[in-house]
């Protein structure tokens, strides 16, 4: 039951940031995209313009803030009408109950940015698409779990499945498991103030007409 749980538990915090039936949006599943191989070699100079710079010097901040794993830095740069159809309060407590949880631990979370699309305008203000690739590194601190290898091969096979196998390093003598993923979000700023963000995947898009503008809803 533990092993379940934990499995459970790695899936949730890798996608905390994209999952949002855990944060009290009860909207049904909808089928699964394939993963893709991430890409890690890409090396790509761009000549931005004024308002991409701006949007990147935002951009950079938000992920340090996610690196860090600062919840209320990441709250307080996301996009604010996101949090009436999802519990804020419920999203702080499940994030923090991973954090502090006694069988797995973050070792590191690195992000970089891959993609800043032009900046479009709307009634409100502006938007643009973004892109950036995440490695996440947890390890096992509990010693009594997947210490052997059948197990850590039944977790290889369902993180796999998930993520894909290519984005998936599982180092049994270390205990620590390594995932990539490459994520997609949407950047607003209303009314000249500051740039905020949102995630750009199924599950989010299911809530877009709940909260986003009509006009950048016709645009995306």
């Amino acid at each position: 039951m533990k092993k379940i749980l934990i499995i459970a538990c790695i899936l949730l915090f890798t996608g905390c940031l994209d999952n949002l039936k855990f944060w009290g949006d009860k909207t049904e599943e909808k089928s699964k995209q394939e993963p893709k191989k991430v890409d890690t070699n890409k090396t790509v100079v761009i000549d931005y313009t004024k308002k991409q710079l701006e949007v990147k010097e935002y951009f950079e901040l938000y992920l340090k803030q996610l690196e860090s794993l600062d919840i209320e830095g990441i709250i307080s740069m996301t996009y604010p009408k996101l949090f009436i159809p999802i519990n804020k309060t419920l999203f702080k407590q499940y994030v923090n109950s991973l954090l502090t949880s006694t069988h797995i631990s973050v070792e590191s979370f690195d992000a970089d940015i891959t993609f800043i699309d032009s900046v479009q305008s709307y009634s409100q203000g502006e938007f643009v698409h973004l892109k950036y690739y995440t490695s996440i590194k947890l390890a096992f601190i509990n010693p009594e779990l997947y210490n052997d290898e059948l197990s850590i091969n039944v977790l290889n096979d369902i993180l796999s499945s998930k993520y894909g196998k290519e984005n998936i390093t599982i180092e049994p003598q270390e205990r620590t498991i390594t995932i990539k993923k490459e994520e997609k979000l949407l950047a607003i700023k209303e009314n000249e103030k500051e740039w905020k963000f949102i995630g750009d995947n199924q599950e989010y898009r299911r809530l877009y007409p709940q909260i986003l503008p009509l006009d950048i809803l016709s645009k995306i």
